[in-house]
């Protein structure tokens, strides 16, 4: 494969992030419309996948859709920027790509056995798939913050990536405050930051490029 068609590729796959989030949030409207008696309010959003649960079937076709897209795009983004922007960005790219593919296999493999929390093996495998999404995904975009700011044109990024990280840490916090009546807000906040931020990075990464490839087009032409 050249040069030129890998680019295109690559380019390409820059939009898989957006493209992923837009699975995601199908996975749950999809998902809500079919589950009747799914409380958005109380009932975490893994309770759509739930072996158990009614919208199972549809919502699991868009989620894996996200899981799929989001890992291709991750892993596109490590590839491109790696040796480009600083070493910051680079470090955090990888672990950025190594969050999404944990969250795709974790998921898939072990979703939860039933709505709420049943304690079983799968369930406990889905808390530590958790755990480590959650962890991978902060020190990620805590490193874009930092890597980011650090730049002369892309502080702005900086900036979104730190306030995506605050958003995390209020979701968090919020989930052992709130009643269990209002677990699902908590956990939304957390989840739907982290979609968003994805989808932004994504057509950032598509936008970058872009803008390169002018730029280049242009010295060449000289």
């Amino acid at each position: 494969m050249n040069l030129d068609k890998k680019y295109k590729m690559m380019k390409y796959f820059s939009l898989f992030g957006i493209i992923g989030a837009i699975f995601y949030f199908m996975h749950i409207i999809f998902g809500r419309i079919i589950y009747v008696d799914y409380n958005p309010f109380a009932q975490a959003i893994s309770d759509l996948t739930a072996i158990n649960s009614p919208s199972r079937d549809i919502a699991l076709i868009f989620s894996f859709l996200y899981g799929v897209f989001t890992t291709i795009f991750s892993f596109t983004f490590f590839v491109y920027f790696k040796g480009k922007i600083n070493k910051i960005i680079t470090f955090g790219s990888f672990i950025f790509c190594v969050m999404t593919i944990i969250s795709f296999l974790g998921y898939t493999f072990f979703p939860l056995s039933e709505a709420g929390y049943a304690g079983t093996f799968q369930d406990i495998m889905h808390m530590v798939v958790t755990v480590l999404v959650v962890f991978t995904t902060s020190i990620s975009i805590i490193l874009f913050g930092i890597g980011f700011i650090k730049t002369n044109n892309y502080k702005y990024l900086g900036i979104i990536s730190l306030c995506t990280f605050v958003l995390l840490m209020a979701g968090a916090m919020l989930i052992n405050v709130l009643s269990e009546n209002y677990f699902g807000i908590a956990q939304r906040i957390n989840a739907y930051s982290v979609v968003i931020y994805i989808g932004l990075l994504s057509v950032w990464m598509n936008k970058y490029m872009h803008k390169n490839c002018r730029g280049q087009t242009a010295h060449n032409k000289r």
